[in-house]
């Protein structure tokens, strides 16, 4: 107990930034900073069966950064994201994650407009979010990865007509725990057109192209495939209380090895953002998608998740804040592998001031597979505390 008590004391609680979502990208020109920040005690902290499970105890302070600017029709803005964890009792595990994204939206014309991305992340991995059975590592996974992304568009979102082009690239490198075999370049290439059937919705049609390259190191297969994305759909905002986005459609994962094997058939993907009142939100969302395993020698898996999150205000300065995740991950490869997966979270977030939230909630994870040294179960605590400075 002292130990984690003069660990907290050093450690402390010091930041600043915001999202990096659109919203904090669409803000005006100008400096914002925000700060998240967690106490977390979790009996499972490497996501492994029982038999290899450790607790601790982690501080994890997130700070975010946004710089936007405006000239003329053009807006500009920079944004750095970390993460920086320190465990009471396993240091091995400590990470510090880095995200930078440069973001340019230009208005060339009434109709013509583009965006241009630049992004470098450093990361940790957690294991839980991979195929992956490790019994005796000591740390994450970890990688570097450049991404590289242009949209054009011709037509407004408010037009009757747009068409939007996308191209992107991306290098992702692992460098540790022997997982570089799962370092790849992707080329990205990306079609769609709407059509406005009513003031509020659009219809539209896509279709979303990936080339993977992998440069195994000897012993390894040759993960390279070719992902495509046929789909069309409907986008919405009827009301002030009702808004979504779905999608239906068929996919093709074809790999250039024929050992091993090719995934197709229906994709899809929704998100819907319910409102019913001033206080109540709640977002539904679904999405059937083919993903490259993390198992050496393995090809890919078909992958279906569903998700409900919501928050209630219990009175002006309270909240209930909650969510469920469930997923099952259909393996392609050698073997009849079925992974469940379930992830559920219930908190409560109080108002202190207006620039400051604090909270505490409850998460528990579950992966059930096929495969039983692939089960695991993983229980945390967490308090919070969010400083926004605008």
């Amino acid at each position: 107990m002292i130990k984690i008590k003069k660990w907290l004391l050093v450690s402390g609680i010091v930041s600043a930034s915001t999202l990096l979502s659109h919203q904090a990208l669409a803000q005006e020109a100008g400096f914002s900073a925000a700060v998240d920040s967690r106490l977390t005690y979790d009996d499972n902290i490497l996501r492994t069966a029982d038999d290899f499970a450790q607790s601790d105890t982690s501080l994890v302070v997130a700070p975010e950064l946004t710089l936007a600017g405006i000239l003329g029709k053009q807006r500009f803005a920079a944004v750095y994201k970390g993460e920086y964890a320190k465990y009471a009792d396993n240091g091995d595990v400590d990470y510090t994650d880095h995200d930078i994204l440069v973001r340019a939206d230009l208005d060339h014309s009434n109709r013509l407009t583009s965006r241009f991305d630049l992004r470098y992340l450093d990361k940790h991995e957690d294991f839980g979010d991979i195929s992956n059975i490790f019994t005796n590592l000591t740390e994450f996974n970890h990688f570097t990865q450049t991404d590289i992304n242009a949209r054009l568009a011709y037509g407004r979102d408010d037009s009757f007509g747009q068409i939007v082009l996308g191209l992107g690239h991306s290098d992702k490198e692992y460098d540790n725990n022997d997982q570089e075999f799962r370092s790849h370049d992707r080329d990205l290439a990306s079609l769609a057109f709407y059509y406005r059937i009513a003031p509020r919705t659009r219809v539209l049609a896509e279709v979303v192209y990936q080339d993977y390259s992998y440069n195994p190191d000897a012993g390894f297969i040759d993960l390279d495939n070719e992902y495509v994305r046929y789909q069309a759909g409907i986008e919405w905002a009827l009301t002030n209380q009702l808004e979504g986005t779905v999608k239906v459609g068929y996919q093709d994962r074809n790999y250039k090895l024929d050992t091993l094997n090719d995934i197709d058939g229906l994709a899809y993907e929704a998100s819907i953002d319910y409102t019913p009142n001033t206080f109540t939100t709640i977002n539904l969302a679904a999405k059937r998608e083919s993903l490259d395993s993390s198992l050496a020698g393995a090809g890919g898996f078909l992958r279906t998740s569903y998700s409900i999150a919501g928050k209630h205000g219990l009175t002006e300065l309270l909240k209930l804040d909650g969510q469920v995740y469930y997923a099952k991950d259909d393996g392609v490869f050698g073997g009849t592998r079925q992974d469940k997966r379930l992830r559920t979270q219930i908190g409560l977030i109080y108002s202190a001031l207006h620039w400051v939230d604090v909270g505490v909630n409850y998460s528990y994870e579950d992966r059930d597979s096929t495969n039983v040294l692939a089960d695991y179960k993983s229980n945390s605590i967490n308090l919070t505390l969010k400083v926004a400075f605008n």
